[in-house]
């Protein structure tokens, strides 16, 4: 395992410039109404904005809920400008008419707002990861400041290092973190892009980065590695041996939540260094 790359990645996401405000044009008043429908976003209670395209935005509210938005036309610096601004009656955007993201002095009209899950989330923000459009983002009132460390991308990444157990079902693979390093999240689920028969007597696993970079999103290139344990008989003792196999692609991972974990048995071990 490479873990020396991983501030690299920190800066490439969360340091590159990318930092901005999304602000509601309503004023904190008291008597605010309440969300006028359940899959409305709170601007006001943001915690992380992807760009995917010129037309889509992924965001992170509250309590962990995801949202996606379209906007009614190209709006491509929506979310990596540092002037951006969501524009919404009380500071709830439901898609409903009159909302817009503006940005300098363009307003990019809001078409839909629909709530996503985390599979989907972690999606929409690996393909905004390629043109490096991500924000982090501090509550509506105040500009946000920039984070430091894994910061974000614990929604859809997670470093190995802090890996606790795993466990294997026909999902794919259960991994348990310390929730204190991975942005409060306990669990992720790993999907791989084929069956790996080799995890099935596996008695350790490690991580692969296919950008080099020391954390796993599901990224090309980052993979599963299997580490065989064999026995060689050296001068004076026996000694156990490491040797890790070319590995399973990783296609998917996302935070998942301790009741939707179906088989609770995990399986000790540890990644590779």
């Amino acid at each position: 395992m490479r873990h020396r790359h991983t501030r690299q990645l920190t800066m490439g996401i969360a340091g590159s410039g990318l930092l901005m405000a999304l602000l509601a044009n309503a004023a904190m008043a008291t008597g605010r109404s309440p969300a006028p429908a359940p899959h409305c976003l709170d601007a006001r209670a943001m915690r992380e904005a992807h760009q995917v395209d010129a037309r889509t935005l992924a965001i992170l509210g509250e309590n962990d809920v995801r949202h996606r938005i379209d906007l009614a036309g190209s709006c491509p610096t929506a979310a990596v400008s540092g002037a951006a601004s969501l524009l919404a009656r009380e500071g709830w955007v439901c898609g409903g008419g009159n909302e817009f993201v503006r940005d300098g002095q363009a307003l990019c009209p809001i078409a839909a707002v629909t709530t996503v899950d985390a599979r989907e989330y972690a999606r929409l923000a690996r393909t905004s990861q390629a043109s490096d459009g991500t924000a982090s983002l501090g509550t509506v009132e105040v500009r946000g400041e920039r984070r430091r460390g894994f910061g974000g991308s614990s929604s859809f990444c997670f470093s190995p290092r802090h890996m606790r157990s795993w466990s294997e079902d026909g999902k794919g693979v259960l991994v348990e973190l310390s929730p204190a390093r991975s942005g409060g999240h306990r669990y992720y689920r790993v999907e791989l892009g084929n069956a790996c028969p080799e995890l099935n007597a596996a008695p350790q696993i490690g991580f692969e980065s296919g950008l080099g970079v020391g954390v796993i999103c599901g990224n090309p290139g980052d993979r599963i590695k299997v580490v065989e344990q064999r026995s060689e008989t050296m001068p004076g003792a026996p000694r156990l041996m490491g040797t890790a196999r070319i590995g399973c692609p990783i296609s998917a991972v996302y935070p998942i939540v301790e009741e939707a974990i179906i088989e609770a048995t995990p399986v000790e071990g540890a990644p590779s260094r």
